[in-house]
């Protein structure tokens, strides 16, 4: 028996009604929407809107963000101020509290009552030196025999002689002076020569420092020492100490001679220390060699040497 052909059909009535349907809903969306096509951002009126929207826009933003740099810097400000108004106040906490402590601890101050003053006295003035007047070259009137116009029996003699930088200018005098009582000397004398200055530095002669016996050589070799020693002068006046060396040697009779006051020690401290060592009792002259009258510091202080140690004071100005 012979197959019957079959027909097969792709579209069917339903297939062609789904399309037609959508078709016409697709022009009628495009119907409706064409008033709006140019209103989409195709026409150049438009996009000059948009492009000076945009520059608005940017311009905002500009804007925005400098005022946000400003806001920024005087947040910083105002923190930099808030920082140092914490920091004053601090200081001035502490301040504060510093002063209250003070406050505190002068309130606890006991001040005393004031202790009456009493006067304060005068100091008694020194006493005007005695006039000396310059005395003749040599004087026997009952003595063994006078030095300088200096009168005395005593054997063993001792002369210090200052050598301070001040006697450069009284240098003839010096010589003149040790010669003079050099010649007064007689066999039955001993002496020594004792020059001081600063230091204390000394020149003595005899050179073993003892006294020493008068001879003819003694005699020559004391005019030599005599004749170089103001080639030695300078410096000080250290009388007390020259006075303790020639109390050592235990002489009858020492001559001072100077033209300064003491420069280690008050005058009558030395004079009262001197006194006091002066245990064998020497007799202590005195001769101020130049302007003496003066120096009233100088004479009063050889004044009162003397006098306290059985010794006469002369002046030696020429």
């Amino acid at each position: 028996m012979k197959a019957r052909r079959r027909n097969i059909s792709v579209f069917s009535m339903s297939a062609l009604d789904l399309f037609a349907a959508a078709l016409a809903a697709f022009l009628l969306i495009v119907v409706v929407l064409f008033p709006y096509y140019n209103k989409g951002g195709t026409d150049e009126a438009t996009l000059e809107e948009l492009e000076e929207v945009v520059k608005q826009r940017r311009f905002i933003a500009e804007q925005e963000q400098s005022d946000q740099s400003v806001i920024r810097a005087l947040q910083s400000e105002i923190n930099l101020l808030d920082k140092e108004y914490r920091t004053s106040a601090e200081n001035m906490s502490e301040i504060e509290e510093k002063l209250q402590e003070v406050l505190k601890r002068t309130t606890e101050i006991v001040i005393p009552d004031p202790v009456p003053v009493k006067p304060v006295e005068e100091p008694t003035p020194e006493p005007e030196p005695e006039p000396i007047p310059e005395p003749p070259r040599s004087t026997n009137t009952g003595v063994e025999f006078s030095i300088l116009g200096l009168g005395t029996d005593k054997k063993d003699v001792v002369m210090v002689v200052d050598m301070s930088g001040s006697m450069v200018a009284h240098r003839g005098k010096v010589v003149d002076a040790l010669n003079e009582i050099l010649d007064q000397m007689t066999p039955d004398h001993r002496f020594a020569i004792i020059g001081y200055r600063g230091g204390p530095n000394y020149s003595v002669y005899p050179p073993g420092g003892r006294q020493t016996s008068v001879n003819v050589q003694s005699i020559t070799q004391a005019r030599e020492f005599v004749r170089r020693l103001p080639n030695q002068f300078g410096g000080g006046t250290p009388t007390k100490a020259a006075m303790m060396r020639a109390l050592t040697l235990k002489p009858e009779a020492i001559i001072l001679m100077s033209d300064g006051a003491p420069d280690d020690g008050s005058g009558r401290g030395i004079v009262s220390t001197v006194t006091r060592s002066n245990t064998g009792n020497a007799e202590i002259h005195t001769v101020a060699i130049g302007e003496y009258t003066k120096d009233q510091q100088l004479t009063l202080f050889l004044q009162e040497l003397a006098r306290n140690n059985d010794g006469q004071f002369v002046g030696r100005a020429r």
